[in-house]
């Protein structure tokens, strides 16, 4: 049987390869100055470095039903991660050390964390303020919940495939890998679910640079 981080790492793939694909045409192409096609990789420390391109869109609500659009949100880095308030071995994981991280960098320079819901049938405004209460997280990792039809939506753009297991129903598949957008909305790296809180709380300092 996999392991929960190996069952990770294989549902991030498809999207990574996307990436990878976006930097071979867009070094083969020779002509395009696109922002969309740059080709110019990071050296975000801890985490792999990807081709630069703009983040799919979300537009959803969080756990205090606020309206959030990662498009309005441009001018300061945004991780997001795909997770669930009932997970009870990555999500907590990423969730401790993003605390850890987190205190190593002042209040006022600490990247917006959204956590996109894969569990819509379950995750709600109360579990999530469980979660976060639970991991201390309050403050530092915003929910975004919603509907199975405008979560699938969000799904399918990031190229996520949360998936039931079959032999426990409570427990979802899913993506565990951190995106990291920089100020201008662009995925510059993924942070896998081993990251080292040191490293992710340097690399936000890196990615504000960006």
């Amino acid at each position: 049987m996999q392991s929960p981080l190996r069952r990770s790492i294989l549902r991030a793939a498809p999207f990574a390869a996307l990436l990878a694909v976006t930097l071979i045409v867009a070094g083969c192409g020779g002509g395009s100055s696109s922002s969309d096609s740059a080709v110019t990789l990071p050296a975000v420390p801890g985490a792999d470095a990807v081709p630069a391109k703009n983040a799919p869109p979300i537009d959803l609500t969080d756990q205090y039903g606020k309206k959030v659009d990662l498009a309005n949100l441009q001018g300061k880095p945004v991780l997001v991660a795909f997770l669930y308030t009932h997970c009870t071995d990555l999500c907590p994981i990423v969730a401790g050390k993003v605390h850890t991280a987190y205190a190593q960098v002042p209040q006022g320079k600490r990247p917006l964390f959204l956590a996109v819901s894969v569990d819509p049938a379950h995750d709600t405004s109360a579990s999530a303020a469980h979660f976060n209460k639970l991991h201390r997280t309050t403050g530092e990792i915003d929910w975004l919940l919603g509907s199975h039809a405008e979560l699938e939506k969000v799904w399918k753009a990031w190229d996520v495939k949360p998936e039931h297991n079959a032999n426990e129903p409570e427990e979802i598949e899913h993506n565990a890998e951190i995106f990291a957008i920089d100020p201008q909305g662009r995925i510059r790296a993924l942070y896998p679910p081993s990251f080292k809180p040191e490293k992710l709380a340097e690399g936000t300092r890196t990615l504000a640079r960006l």
